[in-house]
């Protein structure tokens, strides 16, 4: 039976990083469920000049670090950013023992709301 994880993202930074091949776009902020900070998390998005840039698209990663424990319980999903909405699917690609029935999972993030979900197999 699938479990589902609903969180709000909230942006604390965002910094673009350009080289020859593209851009990189760096950002950092809080998780939350329920109006509590649950986790931290950082997100790297990708622009490769001549691959994704004709669909205003990035490569997508986002790791969420859950507070709690030492090294934290984590989450990382990979996938694609579109730019004209700021909405994101993929999937999980790795987890932590306490997040592991995520794995194979699926995600999105509707950018309007500023929230991700998280679908387990």
């Amino acid at each position: 039976m699938a479990v589902t994880m609903i969180l709000k993202l909230t942006r604390k930074t965002l910094k673009n990083v350009d080289d020859d091949a593209g851009r990189w776009q760096h950002q950092g902020g809080q998780a939350l469920i329920g109006g509590k900070v649950v986790a931290n998390y950082a997100s790297t998005k990708r622009v490769t000049i001549g691959g994704t840039d004709k669909q205003n698209t990035a490569m997508l990663t986002i790791t969420l670090f859950f507070l709690g424990k030492k090294p934290p319980q984590n989450i990382t999903l990979m996938g694609s950013h579109d730019f004209n909405s700021g909405n994101q699917i993929g999937a999980v690609s790795a987890a932590s023992e306490q997040f592991s029935e995520y794995i194979d999972g699926q995600f999105k993030y509707t950018s309007r709301g500023k929230t991700l979900k998280i679908t387990s197999q």
